[in-house]
């Protein structure tokens, strides 16, 4: 008896039926890591601080989830970077810029206390 290895009979982008399996499986792991990297995000920051990023980061997150979802669903990615840059790019920008490059209005957070602040409560001078 030998045992011979194969590759995927279906290349991964081809398959709906995986894709769709990959979405249910990406959003589950997604939400396990960013509930553990707010903890350490918000420990060192003072509460009014904490609270107006938390809302900041969801007003980034759902945003860039509503760009995504007006694109063509292979193509989402690569037409949001040719637009916007990478998603990891903007949340390493300050808030302020963020906010302006998603164009979202400013009035909707306390900027003063977060403008240069990055998405991961990072203070950034001069970006």
């Amino acid at each position: 008896m030998s045992v011979t290895e194969r590759g995927l009979l279906v290349a991964p982008g081809q398959s709906k039926k995986l894709a769709e399996i990959r979405k249910k499986v990406q959003p589950l792991v997604a939400a396990e890591n960013v509930s553990l990297s707010e903890k350490e995000i918000f420990a060192g920051l003072k509460p009014e601080l904490a609270t107006e990023l938390k809302s900041a980061r969801k007003i980034i997150d759902d945003r860039i989830n509503e760009i995504l979802s007006s694109f063509p669903e292979g193509k989402r990615n690569k037409l949001f970077s040719f637009r916007f840059g990478s998603i990891d790019a903007i949340k390493s920008m300050n808030i302020k810029a963020a906010f302006k490059k998603l164009g979202i209005d400013e009035n909707s957070a306390k900027m003063k206390l977060i403008a240069e602040l990055d998405y991961h409560g990072n203070q950034l001078k001069g970006r």
